[in-house]
C-alpha cells in the first residue's frame, strides 16, 4: 500500500505543479483542466477517450497544432518532459489537458505520464499474469491461475477489481497499447489476464488498479482460399478442420527467410541434444548413487533444466534468454500482403477467436516451408513441462510476447 500511496502522491504533486506553471495564480478562479486516465485512442479520428478523475468519460479531439509532452513516472518538472507525437499516446497513460473541461472539446496540449508498473512501466513486480478461472462480476472478484511465486508449479490468486480500470485486448493486436475499454461483464473464464496493482501480505489477494484480458489461439495449417478484396482467408488446420480468418487494421503478415528457418532448426537441434545429455546424466546418476536416490535427484535437476530450455520464461529463447532478440528477428521478417498468399501455403497464425469457433481475427500470420511450420507447433514444450496451452515458439515470440495461448478453435 505504501507504493500506491507514494505513486498517487507523486501524481498529485505533478498535476498540481503543472497547473500552477501553466496557469499561474488566477485569484479565486479555478483553472480549467481535465485530469484522468486514457481508456481509448482512435488514430483514425485523432481522438482520445479519458476517464476523468471526477467520474466522467470524456472524448478529446486533437489537431495538427496539438502538442504532446510525456513525463517520466515521478518527474514533476515540465522542463524534463519529452516532446512526443500522437502515435505515442497510450491507453493507460495518466493525462492532463489544460484548458479542457469535462464537457470535452479540442485539446491544444496533452501532458502524459506512464503509470509506474502499468503497461510500458518498469515495475514488473506489481504485475500479475495468468489465466482466468472464474469471475464474480457482482463482487468484482476474479480468480486467476498463475505461476507460483517461487517459479514452480501453479497457484490461485483472487484479483479484487473493485477499483480497477478494465481493458480488453483489441481483436487484431496483443499489444497493451492497442487495448480498448471493457468491463468485468466482458471477462470470461479461460482468458489471459494481466493485472497491475498490489498483493496482500499473504499473497492470496491482488488489489488491482488495472485489469487487461483477452483470448488468443495459435495453430498451423495450409491456406485453402484467399479473398483479398474482403480481407479474408480460409485456413485448413492440421487436424482437418477449417477456420475463416478476417484481417484487422493491425494484423501483420510475414514470410520466413531461409536464415530465420535455419535459426529455428539450430535451436531445435540444440534442444534435442540437451535432452539427450540430460537423459544420459540421469542414467549415470542412477548407477552411481543407487536406483531410488539417483532417479529422485536427477529428476529434480532435470525438471529445472526443462524449465530453463523452455525459453527462460516470457523473455527467453533457449539457454541464457535472448527472447527479445528473437522477437526482433521475427518483426524484421519481410511483410507480405493477403494477395501474395496462395492456396497450399503453409502458415502459422495467432488469432483472437470469434464467438463462432469457425471464425477468428488474425493478429499475426507467418508463412514458410511446410517442414518449418510443422515443427513450430511443439517447438517450445520441452520435457513435458508445457502442456496443451503451450504456444508454437518459446518465449511467445510470435504475437508480441504477451503471455500464453490456448488451443486453436475447432
Amino acid at each position: 500500500m505504501k507504493v500506491v500511496v507514494n505513486e498517487m502522491r507523486k501524481l498529485f504533486l505533478f498535476f498540481l505543479t503543472v497547473s500552477l506553471l501553466t496557469f499561474g495564480r488566477a485569484g479565486a478562479q479555478t483553472p480549467q483542466r481535465l485530469v484522468g486516465d486514457i481508456t481509448a485512442v482512435d488514430a483514425a479520428a485523432h481522438t482520445v477517450t479519458v476517464h476523468a478523475d471526477t467520474g466522467e468519460t470524456v472524448t478529446l479531439t486533437t489537431t495538427e497544432q496539438t502538442t504532446y509532452t510525456r513525463m517520466a513516472p515521478g518527474v514533476t518538472d515540465l522542463k524534463q518532459g519529452q516532446r512526443v507525437t500522437f502515435a505515442e499516446v497510450r491507453v493507460g497513460d495518466r493525462l492532463l489537458a489544460p484548458g479542457v473541461t469535462a464537457a470535452g472539446g479540442t485539446a491544444a496540449r496533452l501532458i502524459l505520464m506512464t503509470r509506474a508498473g502499468g503497461p510500458g512501466g518498469q515495475n514488473a513486480g506489481r504485475r500479475l499474469q495468468g489465466r482466468v478461472v472464474s469471475v464474480d462480476a457482482a463482487k468484482k472478484l476474479i480468480v486467476v491461475q498463475t505461476r507460483g511465486r517461487e517459479g514452480q508449479g501453479q497457484e490461485s490468486a483472487t484479483v479484487d477489481a473493485s477499483a480497477a480500470r478494465v481493458l480488453h485486448y483489441a481483436p487484431d493486436s496483443m499489444k497493451p497499447a492497442d487495448a480498448i475499454a471493457g468491463s468485468l461483464a466482458d471477462v470470461r473464464a479461460g482468458e489471459n489476464i494481466r493485472a497491475t496493482g498490489e498483493r496482500t501480505a499473504d499473497g492470496s489477494t491482488f488489489k488491482a488498479e488495472e485489469v487487461l484480458t483477452g483470448s488468443f489461439a495459435r495453430f498451423s495449417g495450409t491456406v485453402a482460399s484467399v479473398d483479398a478484396q474482403k480481407g479474408e482467408l480460409v485456413v485448413k488446420t492440421n487436424d482437418g478442420g477449417s477456420v475463416k480468418l478476417a484481417l484487422g487494421a493491425r494484423s501483420s503478415l510475414h514470410r520466413m527467410t531461409p536464415e530465420f528457418e535455419q535459426t529455428l532448426a539450430k535451436q531445435r537441434a540444440e534442444r534435442e541434444q540437451r535432452r539427450a545429455e540430460r537423459q544420459q546424466q540421469q542414467q549415470q546418476g542412477g548407477q552411481a548413487q543407487g536406483q531410488a536416490q539417483g532417479e529422485g535427484g536427477q529428476r529434480r535437476r532435470g525438471d529445472g533444466q526443462g524449465r530453463g530450455e523452455g525459453g527462460g520464461g516470457r523473455g527467453g529463447f533457449g539457454p541464457g534468454g535472448g527472447g527479445n532478440n528473437f522477437q526482433q528477428m521475427f518483426d524484421s521478417l519481410p511483410a507480405v500482403t493477403l494477395a501474395e498468399l496462395k492456396k497450399g501455403d503453409a502458415v502459422s497464425v495467432t488469432v483472437t477467436p470469434g464467438a463462432d469457433a469457425s471464425h477468428a481475427t488474425v493478429i499475426t500470420l507467418v508463412t514458410g516451408t511446410p517442414e518449418t511450420i510443422r515443427a513450430m507447433q511443439p517447438f517450445g514444450r520441452g520435457a513435458g513441462q508445457r502442456g496443451p496451452n503451450s504456444p508454437g515458439l518459446p518465449g511467445d515470440v510470435i504475437g508480441n510476447g504477451q503471455g500464453p495461448t490456448r488451443e486453436p478453435p475447432r
